[in-house]
């Protein structure tokens, strides 16, 4: 099996179940990318809780998602969630429509190539892998190998996404990149504290006190805050790859 860096579930789910409308934006970008059609299925790994799926059937319906995860603790917890990994995902050759990735991605390397493969196989032709993923060079690279590093007992460690070594790469394993954009967006909280309790949660910051916390959200992201509205800045690669034949 393939091995990643990817952290331990832990108070992950909490904080998506605390505030889960926070990362709306980073959720509905990537599938407004990918353009599901009626009836279309999706693969949605590694999914963690899930937390893509509602904003996959506002925009499609009648799509047909699989959240699929390698961490046992969310099917431990009762989540509806199917086992696979980053090398094996229990699907058909060419079975699926889309398979989404989504802040995962940069805790494996190397070794990504064979996700690529697996992704490659089960897709028809004409599918899309889409990517989103934390960019090389941006704020939330700083942010996470800087304070998130410092302030988790489990560190972060991870390789960034960069246009030039990733999109050649995925390349090689039989797909076209039709999509290469570093998007800026926003977290949404309604107040400070959530806001707080949310990254600490997230990211397990358990070493930080929520005023270090917050300061290095304002920092390091940039906070706005108005009354009923915190949002704080956050970036990611969007990426599709479409496959070919």
């Amino acid at each position: 099996m393939l091995k990643t860096r990817r952290r331990s579930a832990g108070s992950y789910h909490e904080a998506m179940t605390f505030c889960p409308d926070a990362r709306k934006l980073e959720f509905s970008y990537p599938i407004e990318l990918a353009a599901p059609g009626d009836h279309e299925v999706m693969v949605d790994f590694p999914s963690a809780g899930g937390y893509p799926g509602p904003y996959l059937h506002q925009i499609a319906p009648t799509a047909v998602y699989h959240a699929v995860e390698h961490a046992p603790e969310y099917k431990n917890a009762g989540l509806p969630v199917i086992e696979g990994t980053w090398d094996s995902l229990p699907f058909g050759d060419q079975s699926v429509d889309i398979v989404l990735t989504l802040a995962a991605l940069h805790h494996v390397y190397p070794g990504r190539e064979m996700f690529y493969q697996e992704s490659h196989r089960i897709l028809q032709p004409g599918g899309r892998l889409i990517i989103a993923d934390v960019a090389d060079g941006t704020a939330a690279d700083r942010f996470l190998s800087e304070f998130v590093n410092e302030f988790s007992p489990e560190g972060h460690v991870a390789r960034f996404f960069n246009e030039g070594i990733d999109v050649p790469e995925i390349e090689r394993e039989g797909f076209m990149v039709s999509h290469y954009e570093i998007c800026s967006f926003h977290w949404f909280y309604p107040d400070k504290q959530t806001a707080i309790q949310f990254c600490k949660g997230l990211f397990r910051l358990g070493l930080a006190s929520d005023d270090q916390i917050w300061q290095a959200l304002n920092t390091y992201l940039g906070v706005e805050v108005d009354p009923g509205e915190v949002r704080m800045g956050w970036q990611l690669a969007m990426i599709r790859a479409d496959k070919i034949g």
